[in-house]
């Protein structure tokens, strides 16, 4: 029995990780693709940073602001300077900033929990306002309660999240913190109640998204003829939506995760401003403002790591939610 149980891991060893080792391959050169599109397009910001550190405007000459940067490394042509800064990054040396005196990575440490927590939160407050939201409006199609879910729902995707901000906090001033940022170790009430309000308008849209892909999922799978066969037979209702119905029609909602992920964190970049938040969205703003190329470039690959590790993630979610994935693939 050993023996086949071996034998049966040894044939689909190159079957699974063969399409892994390709998606991860894949990730890879989207990753570095994307990274240098943003090296690129920094360069093309009018600006000289080698000016800006060089001293003040009338007292620098052009023998100074070139001999700071060529100790900057930005006369070197394009390819290297990037190839330079992502094989340093790769290491986790992401260089120091250009303005502020600071390594990168000690700036990221600081800001990047603030926006993971705040993606995090926007992330589960749209799930479970969502799916609930899209099993009661599959279920009653037509019904009062369908219709005012789709209609908050069209209207949550057309407000944007920067307006949405603004609004709630004109709503809840004096009610709720509306600026600023309280870490864990202040309280868990006192934290959350600062992350609620820019959870909310960072989630609206993500909310929106999942609720009217996993509706109209569930309405298309509850026609199908096993669900018919399914209530022939006599499953309780619940038996069919949660392991028949919502599963099979989970799939899409899978992709609208994995394509929202870094949306949320992009997103962050004008909910961190708005409720003075003091995350990577704000360090951002502040790099591309002064110039700080190390800065934003880190900033953005962490952005472009996690949007692609997330979209991996679902990729291979897919053979564990829909079997047929796994039969097509194996």
């Amino acid at each position: 029995m050993l023996a086949v149980r071996l034998s049966r891991a040894r044939r689909l060893g190159p079957r699974v990780v063969l399409p892994l080792a390709g998606s991860v391959l894949q990730a890879a050169v989207v990753a570095a693709a994307a990274t240098f599109v943003v090296f690129l397009l920094m360069r093309l910001i009018p600006g000289d940073p080698a000016r800006i550190l060089a001293g003040p405007g009338g007292s620098v000459t052009p023998e100074q602001v070139e001999r700071t940067r060529q100790e900057l490394g930005l006369d070197d042509p394009i390819a290297l300077q990037y190839w330079n800064w992502i094989t340093d990054a790769v290491r986790g040396d992401f260089g120091n900033s250009l303005v502020l005196n600071n390594t990168v990575a000690e700036l990221l440490a600081d800001r990047l929990v603030i926006t993971l927590q705040l993606s995090v939160y926007a992330f589960t407050l749209a799930v479970v306002l969502a799916i609930p939201l899209s099993l009661v409006a599959a279920r009653r199609q037509g019904a009062i309660a369908d219709k005012l879910s789709r209609l908050a729902g069209a209207t949550g995707i057309a407000v944007p999240n920067f307006w949405l901000a603004l609004l709630l906090i004109i709503l809840a001033q004096g009610v709720l913190p509306t600026f600023g940022y309280a870490p864990l170790s202040e309280g868990l009430g006192t934290h959350l109640g600062h992350m609620l309000l820019p959870a909310l308008a960072l989630g609206a849209g993500f909310a929106t998204l999942v609720f009217e892909t996993t509706r109209a999922g569930l309405i298309d799978t509850l026609s199908s003829d096993y669900v018919r066969t399914a209530r022939a037979f006599q499953i309780p209702e619940r038996r069919i939506y949660g392991r028949y119905a919502l599963r099979n029609a989970f799939l899409p909602t899978l992709t609208i995760f994995g394509l929202e992920a870094g949306a949320l964190m992009a997103g962050a970049l004008l909910v961190e401003n708005a409720f003075a938040l003091p995350g990577m969205g704000r360090l951002i703003v502040q790099g591309v403002l002064s110039r700080d190329y190390p800065v934003v470039q880190a900033c953005i690959l962490v952005i472009v790591v996690v949007f692609v590790a997330v979209n991996l993630l679902m990729d291979l979610l897919y053979a564990v939610v829909d079997p047929r994935v796994r039969r097509s693939r194996g």
